[in-house]
């Protein structure tokens, strides 16, 4: 097979592995925009709803593998590395994109699945979800305009010697679901989901165990809650065995978020029983800041820069350190890469 590679005309043939929630959504957007797409699932039901779209359906990742130059991985963690390293093999050109939450423990089970093509295989997570689960909570517009995280290739995982070609051939299948790419490595990656989502996650539900149980709550709180509670305990509804798996995964990061926010949790009761006024307003005013600072950085007002990078992932890295959004990558025709890049106004 012919890959497409990044600077070619030839529009990219996209594979999708796994048609649940995120799988789904992505076989709906890049068919959308006028990518040739199949999709891949061992599921009768999601089988059957891929071929009803009227969208070819392989049985295995092998046979999408062969089918197309990107392929999209989007099954459970434990899973991932396993399809593929099968996927791989099948396919001496293919390029494997995974969207699995944790980074670290799949590109390690990567590299020794498939050492010889983990130059192919682009660790990748797209920061967009929902509480139900399954083809049939699929969405077309789901992925639209995310966030996604992308991490050097399995090979490399450091960026410390792979040029940027990976990435820029999966660049247009991004594109064509308007990514925004947050360049980082698999560790980065870890960190930061384990205090912006996994922990979030087991606060959700214990939250929402204190509003509904005695001695804390029961049926009177359940009745007098608000939008407050609803906000803060929305995750708490998403499937367990997935978020066992994803936490399992990434234990001792999110661990270490836990006890940060049970810290801060002790301290502020500390402060309330002994009447330390003060200290409950300075941390109030902390917690007001960091929200402020983060909603800037994930939803403020932006404009769109022209980027112009030498140095591949190096480049990359250190703008995903500084927290900077990029789009629309490609050659720019003497080595180096062009795009865009998100400055953020406030």
């Amino acid at each position: 097979m012919s890959a497409a590679g990044a600077g070619s005309d030839e529009v990219p043939r996209v594979g999708v592995v796994g048609l649940g929630l995120i799988g789904g959504s992505a076989l709906l957007g890049l068919r959308a925009a006028g990518l040739p797409v199949r999709g891949c699932d061992r599921g009768e039901a999601a089988r059957a709803w891929c071929e009803g779209l009227g969208v070819p359906c392989d049985p295995s990742p092998e046979d999408a593998a062969r089918a197309v130059d990107v392929l999209l991985v989007c099954v459970p963690p434990h899973a991932t590395a396993a399809v593929a390293a099968v996927a791989l093999a099948a396919d001496p050109d293919v390029v494997v994109v995974d969207v699995a939450s944790v980074k670290a423990p799949v590109v390690d089970e990567l590299r020794t699945r498939a050492p010889a093509d983990a130059g192919r295989f682009l660790p990748a997570h797209p920061l967009a979800g929902a509480e139900s689960s399954g083809h049939e909570a699929a969405r077309e517009d789901l992925l639209r305009g995310a966030t996604w995280a992308v991490c050097p290739p399995g090979d490399d995982p450091d960026g410390a010697v792979d040029t940027a070609a990976v990435l820029l051939r999966v660049a247009p299948v991004l594109d064509a679901l308007d990514a925004r790419l947050l360049v980082c490595t698999p560790e980065e990656h870890d960190r930061a989901l384990a205090a912006t989502s996994h922990a979030p996650h087991v606060v959700a539900g214990t939250v929402a165990e204190v509003a509904g149980d005695p001695p804390t709550g029961g049926p009177v709180a359940a009745v007098l809650s608000g939008g407050a509670l609803r906000d803060v305990t929305r995750v708490a509804a998403a499937p367990v065995g997935l978020w066992a798996e994803i936490l399992r995964a990434n234990a001792d990061r999110t661990a270490d978020a836990l006890e940060a926010v049970a810290d801060r949790l002790r301290a502020t009761a500390e402060a309330l029983r002994s009447g330390d006024h003060d200290a409950v307003v300075a941390g109030w005013e902390r917690g007001t800041a960091a929200h402020d600072r983060l909603a800037s950085a994930r939803w403020g007002t932006a404009a769109w820069e022209p980027l112009a990078l030498d140095d591949g992932w190096d480049g990359l890295l250190g703008l995903g350190a500084a927290g900077v959004v990029v789009r629309g990558l490609r050659e720019d025709g003497r080595g180096g890469i062009a795009g865009e890049r998100w400055a953020t106004a406030g």
